[in-house]
């Protein structure tokens, strides 16, 4: 699938990938950098977030779209007293109710998946762009992250909703 539809995943064999995916594979690391384009996940339940290296996503009919190098599931919580879900424990903000409660098991309905493409440099934006739309196209709406130290085309990915982060030391340059 990826050579039919030119993902440009030779950076996955450098030694600056490998190096940006344990950094990110480290949940207090993940925690620090989402939460810097997304303050409401401060209030997630990071301790019972799931982090994914090198998942499949798997269309409707069995075929694997691609890779992202990172997925990671965020836990829904219920309020039993308007059966609405949301992302953290605190009151419902639909009802003002206190009966927030962790969805019971583990089925995957329960989570929301969020994706992050590591791209330590933009080789070719389109056909960057082209893969995340894809991974985006399975269910990741808003949900979409590259993590890149190239910062080129930042404002172009975000116009397309994709939230761009950086490693720190990249971040004490800007």
């Amino acid at each position: 699938m990826d050579q039919f539809w030119k993902i440009d995943d030779e950076q996955l064999k450098t030694p600056e990938h490998d190096k940006m995916l344990l950094w990110l594979l480290k949940k207090e690391n993940l925690r620090k950098i989402i939460i810097s384009k997304n303050p409401e996940a401060e209030k997630w339940a990071w301790e019972y977030i799931k982090i994914h290296a090198e998942e499949y996503i798997v269309s409707n009919s069995g075929f694997r779209v691609g890779a992202p190098d990172i997925i990671f599931v965020v836990p829904h919580y219920i309020c039993k007293n308007c059966n609405l879900t949301h992302k953290n424990m605190d009151n419902c903000p639909k009802c003002d109710s206190n009966d927030v409660v962790k969805f019971p098991g583990d089925h995957q309905q329960h989570y929301s998946r969020y994706f992050i493409e590591i791209k330590p440099h933009i080789e070719n934006f389109g056909a960057t762009l082209r893969q995340l739309k894809l991974y985006i196209s399975y269910g990741f709406e808003d949900r979409a992250y590259i993590f890149t130290e190239d910062l080129r085309y930042k404002e172009e990915f975000e116009d397309q909703g994709i939230k761009v982060i950086f490693p720190p030391e990249r971040q004490s340059n800007l």
